[in-house]
């Protein structure tokens, strides 16, 4: 679950007769966080047609259980209106610690970053993205960290049920009181099995003549002072089946990158972050993407754990000679948020 900056208002009626909750009432080493993110969406399509709605964009709830110290439960749910029902977003358990350990469960592998200032989801995670059932072994230490992991994905070669997908990352982290800096990359052994390509696949994804398309991913951040800087870029490392996924009468090889600058300030006391972005995709007509995105977002922090945020992005769809619409389109987002 990608957290965002989000606002929830809570109305309670409550009895004079009872008496108020003492404070610390969750047993010792358990903890519950939560998210709650509210918007207007604003939007004209590729034809000029307008809309516009309130949304209840994400709901999420987090519990974690630190039951030993080599031993945590970690549970979270998640609402998206229009996606996602209620649902449990990853439920999953990690014995060790940051130096070793072994995660089990439904969790998000560590394919990509998705790092973003922005409001929505950067292109690259609409690409990469894969939450599955699996096994994770990681690591860090000394600022090195990565993991290798293992699951049974939705995509089937061969038609064959059985765990057979992989992947691994490596990176380096370090931060100091001048900068910070994070630069990784990301092995999968098929792209496909994220969330957003499985679901462009369909059926495909299991038919017996299928092929499994390994994918590469690799990002950097880079904090200077105020400055911020974000650049990833995700890409399947041979093209699909034509009869699955296609581009141009040929089987599609998709990419997707992401390269941000922030600049964090003050106004009034709040803390405020102004940022530009620029995004784009390659054979990516059939999962209905831009080919590229420009956006301008800023965000104020205008009380504890409270953000007011607004983005607008222009998306500019692919030629009409490879499946697009050759036209513009814009959004703006304006969103309220809590975390707690």
């Amino acid at each position: 679950m990608k957290i965002k900056p989000i606002v929830v208002a809570i109305i309670g009626l409550v009895s004079t007769n009872v008496s108020v909750a003492e404070e610390n009432v969750l047993p010792s080493g358990v903890s519950i966080n939560g998210i709650v993110q509210v918007e207007a969406h604003f939007n004209q399509d590729y034809d000029g047609n307008d809309s516009s709605d309130f949304v209840a964009d994400e709901v999420g709830v987090a519990i974690e259980a630190q039951v030993h110290k080599l031993v945590k439960a970690q549970i979270a749910f998640l609402y998206e209106e229009g996606a996602t029902d209620l649902e449990i977003d990853e439920a999953f358990v990690t014995l060790g610690q940051s130096a070793l350990y072994l995660a089990m469960g439904q969790l998000y592998v560590p394919f990509g970053n998705f790092e973003s200032h922005m409001i929505s989801d950067p292109l690259t995670l609409e690409l990469g993205e894969a939450r599955e059932k699996a096994a994770q072994v990681g690591f860090e230490k000394g600022g090195v960290y990565g993991a290798i992991y293992a699951f049974n994905g939705a995509t089937q070669e061969g038609s064959e049920d059985k765990i057979d997908h992989y992947g691994a990352n490596i990176g380096f982290a370090q931060e100091t009181e001048r900068f910070s800096y994070d630069l990784g990359v990301g092995y999968i052994s098929d792209i496909a099995d994220s969330d957003g390509l499985s679901d462009t696949l369909g059926e495909n994804a299991t038919s017996p003549d299928y092929g499994y398309v390994g994918g590469l991913g690799a990002h950097f951040l880079f904090n200077i002072g105020p400055v911020s800087l974000i650049g990833e870029y995700v890409t399947a490392l041979d093209g699909f089946n034509v009869d699955h996924f296609a581009f141009n009468g040929k089987g599609a090889e998709p990419k997707a990158w992401n390269a941000e600058v922030g600049y964090s300030f003050e106004i009034g006391g709040k803390e405020t972050t102004f940022a530009l972005g620029y995004q784009g995709t390659e054979e990516m007509v059939a999962m209905e993407l831009p080919e590229s995105r420009i956006l301008a977002g800023l965000s104020v922090g205008i009380y504890e754990n409270t953000t007011f945020a607004f983005e607008y992005a222009r998306d500019e769809d692919y030629d009409e000679s490879d499946g697009g619409t050759g036209k513009d389109a814009d959004m703006m987002i304006l969103q309220l948020a809590v975390e707690f």
